[in-house]
C-alpha cells in the first residue's frame, strides 16, 4: 500500500469547478491535518479540458470572497485512463462526470463519487460512528472507500440532480460564490469523518 493518497477532482473544462474543488480540499486538509495533510496529493482534470488552457481567475475572487487560499495559477488537463489508474479517489461535479470515469475505467466504479455524493455519504457515517479511528488522513480515506459504496443506495436523495454541482463557470460572481460554498460545505463534510 501507498503512503500517499491520491484524489482526482473532475469537471469538464478544468478551468473552474475542479481547480476550485482541489484548492478547497488541499484547505480543508491542511487546516485539519496540517504536516500530515502532504500524504494526501490532490490533482484536477477535466472531460473536455483544452490541455493548457489556464485556470479561470475568477477561482481566485470567488475563493477570496468565502476567505479561502487561491490555488496557484494552473492550466487545464484532459482526463485520461491512465490519470485514473493512478487515483485512489475521484471526486466528480456531476453525475454525468462520474459515469464518464467508470465508461474510462470500470473498475473506479468504486472509488468515483459526485462531491455531493461523498458528503451525504459521510454525514452518515459520521452520525452512525461507522469508521474507525485512522492513524494519518491516507488511512483515513482509505477506511472511508472501503465503507462508502455500500451506502450509495441508502443514503440516495430523492432527486438525483440534487447530487451536481452545477456549471457556473462564467456566471456572475454572486452564482460562482454560491455553487463554490456549496463545494466548500460539502469537501468539509469529507475530511471532517478523516
Amino acid at each position: 500500500m501507498r503512503a500517499r493518497f491520491e484524489v482526482l477532482v473532475v469537471c469538464t473544462a478544468n478551468v473552474s469547478r475542479s481547480p476550485m474543488a482541489a484548492a478547497l480540499l488541499r484547505h480543508h486538509l491542511q487546516r485539519r491535518f496540517g504536516e500530515q495533510a502532504a500524504t494526501i496529493r490532490v490533482t484536477s482534470a477535466g472531460t473536455a479540458a483544452e490541455p493548457g488552457r489556464p485556470t479561470d481567475p475568477d477561482v481566485a475572487a470567488v475563493l477570496t470572497t468565502l476567505q479561502r487560499p487561491a490555488p496557484a495559477p494552473g492550466a487545464a488537463r484532459a482526463l485520461d485512463a491512465q490519470l485514473l489508474a493512478a487515483a485512489d479517489l475521484v471526486l466528480t461535479m456531476t453525475r454525468d462526470q462520474r459515469g464518464h470515469v467508470i465508461t474510462l475505467v470500470p473498475p473506479a466504479q468504486r472509488r468515483v463519487f459526485t462531491v455531493v455524493e461523498l458528503a451525504r455519504i459521510c454525514r452518515h457515517l459520521g452520525r452512525e460512528g461507522r469508521l474507525p479511528a485512522a492513524a494519518t488522513p491516507a488511512a483515513g480515506l482509505r477506511a472511508l472507500l472501503a465503507t462508502a459504496p455500500a451506502w450509495r443506495g441508502p443514503t440516495a436523495p430523492r432527486d438525483p440532480a440534487s447530487d451536481d454541482v452545477d456549471d457556473v463557470h462564467g456566471a456572475k460572481l454572486e452564482v460562482q460564490v454560491k455553487a463554490a460554498r456549496r463545494l466548500d460545505e460539502a469537501i468539509a463534510a469529507v475530511v471532517e469523518v478523516l
